[in-house]
């Protein structure tokens, strides 16, 4: 009996991986907008002299006048207390995102709410601009 032994060329295909990888690419860039969405979407109004946020509790009024704080939606009436539970004296500053089409009234109501609260510092949240 003679035995023949052939010489195999042994390959890996890789383009089955390949494919997966590139499935994978397309489905994390897709979902990843979502992810770091922020909770309450509002048009912030625009300023060139706007800085980023620093850490501090936030504010946001949207268009229908719903309050939320830290992305979760309060009633008015329980604002103030919400806040003075939430202010300490190493976190004292309040930030208010207010949509650009809040009415003035509304948006001061509001900053009057958090000032009685004890906030000792209240900033408001602006847009910077894309271009020139």
């Amino acid at each position: 009996m003679v035995s023949h032994q052939e010489d195999h060329i042994w390959q890996i295909n890789i383009t089955p991986l390949t494919d997966v990888f590139l499935v994978l690419l397309i489905i994390f860039m897709v979902a990843t907008p979502f992810l770091v969405q922020e909770a309450v979407k509002v048009h912030l109004p625009s300023s060139a002299m706007g800085k980023s946020e620093p850490k501090a509790i936030v504010v946001t009024l949207d268009r229908g006048n719903r309050v939320y704080v830290d992305g979760e939606e309060v009633k008015i009436s329980l604002l103030s207390n919400l806040l003075k539970n939430r202010l300490t004296e190493e976190e004292n500053l309040v930030i208010l995102r207010g949509d650009k089409m809040v009415s003035l009234g509304d948006a001061i109501k509001v900053m009057d709410i958090i000032k009685r609260a004890g906030a000792e510092r209240v900033a408001i949240a602006v847009e910077q601009p894309t271009g020139k």
